[in-house]
């Protein structure tokens, strides 16, 4: 998963636009000024790097993103299988409530009809899927379990990666319902859910050397 270097006063403006988001700010009422005052820099030094404000506060969103997977990514190294590494990203959304509420509010955002929602559609759409950083980091630990000799298709591989995000997904979700979480807890919930995501990959594993 390499990784671009950006210029500082970028990397401070995209701070400044996810530490906003995060307090509750309105994307689409948001003002330049607020972002460069947080950013600690000049109104007009950020239209050197960005058109816009809408493209400033895309990709502000999508860096946080990259961010997020890449220090997800390399902490999950440790564990030995998938089925361990899935369960540490559940217990990961248990523990990092807040992110979970950004993640949220970035998939409503991306439901709209606002500006800022056709430049963060637009910013996904211009990417491949392996450029994008969640469809990135699943497919990576989905091949290091399969194991270098494996070769299963780019579409059993595109089906593997969705249906593990519509899990992970699914899990965000039940940990939103507090009522639910006081009477089933997690534990018995996360375990099923790492089993069934290891046993879709082992299913088109097995039917794609049934074919070979």
């Amino acid at each position: 998963m390499e990784r671009k270097q950006l210029p500082p006063k970028v990397l401070a403006v995209f701070k400044a636009v996810v530490e906003l988001f995060t307090e509750g700010a309105d994307l689409n009422t948001l003002t330049v000024s607020e972002i460069t005052t947080r950013a600690g820099i000049g109104k007009g030094t950020v239209y050197d790097y960005f058109a816009n404000k809408e493209e400033m506060l895309a990709g502000a969103l999508y860096h946080e993103m990259d961010v997020v997977c890449w220090e997800l990514y390399e902490s999950l190294q440790a564990r030995k299988d998938l089925y361990e590494r899935i369960e540490q990203i559940l217990l990961d959304m248990e523990t990092h409530r807040q992110e979970m509420e950004c993640a949220f509010k970035v998939l409503h955002l991306l439901m709209d009809n606002s500006q800022v929602s056709k430049q963060l559609r637009e910013l996904f759409r211009e990417k491949k899927d392996g450029e994008l950083p969640l469809y990135q980091m699943l497919q990576k630990l989905i091949q290091e379990e399969l194991g270098e000799r494996s070769r299963i298709s780019k579409e059993d591989m595109l089906y593997l990666v969705m249906n593990t995000m519509s899990k992970l997904l699914c899990y965000a979700m039940y940990l939103n319902y507090d009522g639910v979480l006081s009477v089933y807890g997690t534990k018995n919930i996360r375990e099923r859910i790492c089993r069934a995501i290891c046993q879709e990959v082992e299913s088109v594993e097995r039917a794609e050397e049934s074919r070979a």
